[in-house]
């Protein structure tokens, strides 16, 4: 029985592994080819952005590739949560670099 429990509990994992965002972010130690345009500061997996305007939902941008989980909202700027300075999202990805 609680084999059965077992893998219910990792279905949800098994699923987001498989997302190709998600599998890139899981496999990145804190967001490190993440980083503000303006100051390079590296936000960590347990920052948090609010929707705002918008549903008032907390959550790490970045996980969902700047896309609210609470409203589905796409957001085309992030703020630094360090320097507060507004950038693209995309701006913030840092490509061929580890």
């Amino acid at each position: 029985m609680w084999v059965s429990t077992l893998l219910i509990g990792l279905v949800p994992v098994l699923l987001l592994k498989g997302s190709p965002t998600s599998r890139t972010r899981l496999d990145e130690p804190d967001h490190l080819r993440v980083r503000c345009p303006v100051c390079s500061w590296q936000p960590r997996k347990s920052d948090r952005w609010l929707c705002s305007p918008g549903c008032l939902h907390r959550w790490n941008t970045f996980e969902t590739a700047g896309i609210c989980p609470g409203c589905t909202r796409t957001w085309e700027e992030t703020a630094c949560l360090r320097c507060e300075a507004w950038s693209r999202h995309e701006d913030w990805y840092v490509h061929g670099e580890r």
